[in-house]
C-alpha cells in the first residue's frame, strides 16, 4: 500500500550484502575454476591459496545470510521465509527472485558437505562442489534480475569485474596442461566467451530496458506500498511535474465528495526511474477528471521513494482546471493540494481501493476550497 515513510536501514544493507555477496562468491569461485592446487609459486606457498579460497567462501555464506534476513526483516522487500528456501515460489519476481534462493541452496549445501566431508567420503564431497560452478552464474542472474541497483554504474562496473574474473580463471585452468583433453578446453574457452555475451546482449533488453519492473513480475499490489519522501522547504510540493499548458478560465468550486474509479499503473524509464500514474473518473458536476503522478526511485520489493509528483483535477475536456502536487499519503489515501492559473486553491483527499491483480481502482475523493 501507499505509505509516508522512506527507505529504512535494513534495504541498504540488503542492498550492500547483496553486493558483497557476489563479490565473495567470485573470488572463491574464479579461484576454485583456475584450479588453486596449481597457483602455487615461490612466496606464495599452496596453503595460502587455499586458505583464501576457503575464508572467501565462509565470509560469502556469512555476509549471504545476512542478507537473506534483511531481505525478510526489510517492510518493503514483502519476501516470506518460504520464498527464501524454496526457489521460484515468491509472488515478487519469482523467477529473478527464485535464482537468488535457488544460489542460496546450493551455497548451502556445499557448506555443510564440506563441514561432514570426512564421514561423506571425498568422491561425495566433490560432486557437490561441483555446485559451486553453477551457483556463481545463478547468482549474477539474481543480481541482474532482482537488484533494485542494476541501473546503477557501480553496480554495472560490479557485474563487468566479476564476469571478467571468472572468465579470466577459465583461460588460466584451460592453459594448464594444455594440449590435453582439447575438446574439452576448446568447449570451456567457447563457453567463457558466448555466455558473457549473451549475458551483455541480454541486459538492454532485460533489466535495462524500460517496464523492467513489471515485467519481471513486480505485483502491482505493491503499488500500495509505494512510500513518499516530501521535501519539507518546498511545502509538501517537491519537484512538481504539473502541466505546462495554458490553463482553462477558472471555475469556481464548492466543496463535494464524490465516487472515484480507474486504473493504476506502474512504468519504469531507461533511467530506473518510476512512475507511478493514477487515472480516475470522478462521478461529480463540478469535476469529473483526477489524475495523480508520482515519480521516484525504486525499492526492492516493488515500492518507490517519491522524488516529485503530480496532481491534476478537472474535466475531460479540460483535465488541468487545477494542478498542484501530492502533500501526504496515509496508506492508499492521498492528500494534495491544487491551484488554478486564477490563484484558487482547492484541498484534495482520496481514499482508494486498488486490485492487486487488475490495477483497478476505486474509492472516494473529498473536494474543498483551501
Amino acid at each position: 500500500m501507499l505509505a509516508d515513510v522512506g527507505p529504512s536501514a535494513l534495504w541498504y544493507l540488503t542492498r550492500a550484502t547483496g553486493a558483497v555477496t557476489l563479490i565473495l562468491l567470485t573470488v572463491s569461485v574464479a579461484l576454485g575454476v583456475a584450479n588453486i592446487g596449481r597457483l602455487q609459486a615461490a612466496g606464495w606457498p599452496r596453503f595460502v591459496v587455499e586458505g583464501v579460497h576457503r575464508n572467501a567462501s565462509l565470509l560469502a555464506l556469512a555476509v549471504l545470510l545476512v542478507h537473506i534476513v534483511t531481505s525478510l526483516l526489510d517492510p518493503f522487500a514483502g519476501i516470506h521465509v518460504l520464498d527464501s528456501l524454496v526457489p521460484f515460489i515468491g509472488s515478487y519476481r519469482p523467477l529473478w527472485l527464485g535464482f537468488g534462493a535457488f544460489a542460496s541452496d546450493l551455497l548451502l549445501a556445499i557448506a555443510i558437505t564440506s563441514i561432514v566431508r570426512r564421514r561423506l567420503g571425498h568422491r561425495a564431497w566433490r560432486a557437490t562442489h561441483w555446485f559451486a560452478y553453477l551457483c556463481w552464474p545463478v547468482a549474477v542472474l539474481h543480481a541482474a534480475g532482482t537488484g533494485s541497483d542494476i541501473k546503477q554504474a557501480w553496480m554495472l562496473a560490479l557485474l563487468v569485474i566479476c564476469v571478467l574474473a571468472v572468465v579470466a580463471a577459465v583461460w588460466a585452468r584451460v592453459g594448464f596442461g594444455w594440449p590435453t583433453q582439447r575438446g574439452l578446453r576448446w568447449t570451456a574457452l567457447a563457453a567463457s566467451i558466448a555466455l558473457p555475451l549473451a549475458f551483455v546482449a541480454w541486459l538492454p533488453g532485460g533489466p535495462l530496458a524500460k517496464n523492467w519492473a513489471l515485467r519481471a513480475g513486480t505485483p502491482l499490489r505493491d503499488l500500495r506500498r509505494t512510500s513518499a519522501t516530501i521535501s519539507a522547504n518546498r511545502g509538501g510540493s517537491s519537484g512538481s511535474t504539473g502541466s505546462t499548458t495554458t490553463a482553462p478560465p477558472t471555475r469556481t468550486i464548492s466543496a463535494f465528495t464524490a465516487g472515484v474509479s480507474g486504473t493504476t499503473s506502474q512504468v519504469q524509464s531507461t533511467n530506473g526511474q518510476i512512475e507511478v500514474h493514477i487515472h480516475l473518473r470522478v462521478a461529480s458536476r463540478q469535476l469529473d477528471a483526477l489524475d495523480v503522478r508520482i515519480y521516484g526511485e525504486p525499492l526492492q520489493g516493488g515500492g518507490v521513494q517519491m522524488t516529485s509528483s503530480a496532481v491534476a483535477i478537472g474535466t475531460h475536456a479540460a483535465p488541468t482546471l487545477y494542478s498542484g502536487a501530492v502533500t501526504g499519503l496515509d496508506g492508499t489515501n492521498i492528500t494534495a493540494r491544487v491551484s488554478s492559473a486564477g490563484g484558487r486553491h482547492l484541498a484534495v483527499g482520496v481514499a482508494l481501493r486498488i486490485d492487486g491483480v487488475t490495477g483497478r481502482s476505486s474509492g472516494t475523493v473529498e473536494v474543498s476550497p483551501a
